[in-house]
């Protein structure tokens, strides 16, 4: 009977225990994000640049060693005098030197790639802004020669009412003299 009791207390106990060490885990990780949290907040790192660096440091280290990604772990701490970076990096192994020439090969033709996919849209875009602006400037232009039409139209206008007024008024002399010819006769 002292058996039984005794189990059953050690499962009991146990019970507590195991639950006691989830709660300390939650605390632990609660405390350590809170820490990150204030660290990055007191070094002034945002948490965008932290997972930025983490992706670039993770793409150039993937290169020559084999690692595993989802134990990489990196924090930043700050004392008074300094501001530490810790990596914790598990490392599976090394790359070959053939390994490494490959994934600098492929990171060198995706840069290429990047740069004519950006060229190209550079050309999409100054073909457009170049089209846009010879339509401008043959809008303007056509509206220049409408104005410079209507001018010359008004202009002509003016010098046709000029000769016609001059016309007239030779033709207002000519009677003129025709009626001082009449009376003096």
């Amino acid at each position: 009977m002292k058996d039984i009791f005794s189990d059953l207390y050690d499962r009991v106990l146990s019970f507590f225990n195991a639950t006691q060490q989830v709660q300390d885990e939650s605390k632990n990780t609660a405390k350590s994000r809170l820490r990150t949290v204030l660290m990055q907040d007191r070094v002034g790192f945002s948490e965008r640049a932290m997972q930025m660096l983490k992706d670039d440091l993770i793409e150039n280290i993937s290169k020559y060693l084999e690692i595993e990604v989802d134990s990489f772990d990196l924090s930043i701490d700050a004392s008074e005098n300094a501001t530490i970076l810790n990596l914790s990096i598990p490392v599976l192994r090394p790359k070959t030197d053939e390994e490494i020439d490959e994934a600098l090969s492929i990171q060198e033709k995706v840069k290429i790639e990047k740069t004519q996919e950006i060229v190209g849209e550079l050309q999409e875009l100054v073909k457009e802004k170049a089209q846009e602006l010879a339509e401008q400037m043959n809008e303007e232009a056509e509206e220049e020669t409408e104005e410079e039409t209507e001018e010359v139209e008004t202009e002509e206008e003016t010098e046709e009412e000029t000769e016609e007024a001059s016309e007239e008024n030779e033709e207002n002399k000519k009677t003129k003299k025709t009626k001082k010819k009449s009376k003096a006769e």
